[in-house]
């Protein structure tokens, strides 16, 4: 499947320039203190519940930070998907929790170094637990700056190698070493508008067979100064699924969010 970038976002909370930015105050002594860099970021949540013909209830939650600092990045993100169908069985059908984690060290205002992990669970695609830790490098090629059209835009690129493991619950487990290639992309048109995407792929370094990606969409709205809505597409890929199970999962999540 050809993957097209689709620019996305995230709206702008707090600057995250290269270099420290500075108390732009009346005071002159004031305004040659550096900001003192803190974490940034935002929480959304979302939940349904139908009643009637179907019994079902859906709830999903995602968090981001990001803590930036002149040489280096720390950044980490928490997703949360339920679904629960009373009138099935097994009633959950749905419940997949992931983590990641990403320490980044600047060798240039531009190029990083980095060390990374993450860990999911998958109930539909039969996955108790995936894990990756890898290290490699990356190029911020844009960072709160203007590029075509109007607002601004950061846009990260990455490539390296990671342990890759998968536990299933019936299937045979998996492992192997992989590549890593990642982008991030992150434009803000708007104060009201955002929109932010992150692809990662892992293939197999000994077996051409195993490939994974996963790719994150969002798009987001401004609905108070520090309120927004979310729209995500969550698409995930394993060309060597569990059994017989689909190669693709789509997930879909309308939420309300908070920014900090």
């Amino acid at each position: 499947m050809l993957i097209l970038p689709i620019f996305l976002f995230s709206l702008p909370t707090d600057a995250t320039p290269s270099q420290p930015t500075t108390v732009a105050a009346q005071d002159p002594a004031a305004a040659a203190q550096p900001v003192e860099p803190k974490w940034t970021g935002a929480v959304s949540l979302g939940a349904s519940i139908f009643d009637g013909d179907t019994d079902t209830r859906t709830a999903n939650a995602t968090a981001d930070a990001e803590y930036r600092r002149e040489k280096d990045r720390t950044t980490v993100g928490f997703y949360w998907n339920y679904q629960e169908d009373k009138n099935a069985t097994p009633s959950i059908t749905q419940r997949r929790t992931g983590l990641k984690a990403k320490y980044d060290y600047f060798f240039s205002k531009r190029t990083y170094g980095l060390i990374q992990a993450s860990a999911e669970n998958d109930k539909a695609a039969d996955v108790k637990l995936r894990t990756t830790i890898g290290v490699g490098a990356g190029h911020q090629f844009l960072e709160d700056e203007a590029w075509i059209g109007s607002g601004t835009w950061k846009v990260s690129a990455e490539a390296g190698v990671a342990q890759f493991d998968e536990d299933f619950d019936v299937a045979k487990d998996n492992d192997y070493i992989t590549a890593r290639a990642a982008y991030k992309a992150e434009w803000a048109p708007s104060a009201k508008w955002g929109f932010f995407q992150a692809c990662e792929i892992f293939p197999s370094l000994e077996d051409s067979s195993d490939l994974f990606i996963t790719l994150d969409t969002r798009g987001k709205v401004a609905l108070t100064e520090k309120m927004f809505g979310q729209l995500q597409w969550k698409w995930t890929y394993d060309n060597t699924p569990a059994g017989n199970l689909s190669r693709t999962n789509d997930l879909y999540a309308l939420t309300i969010g908070w920014s900090f």
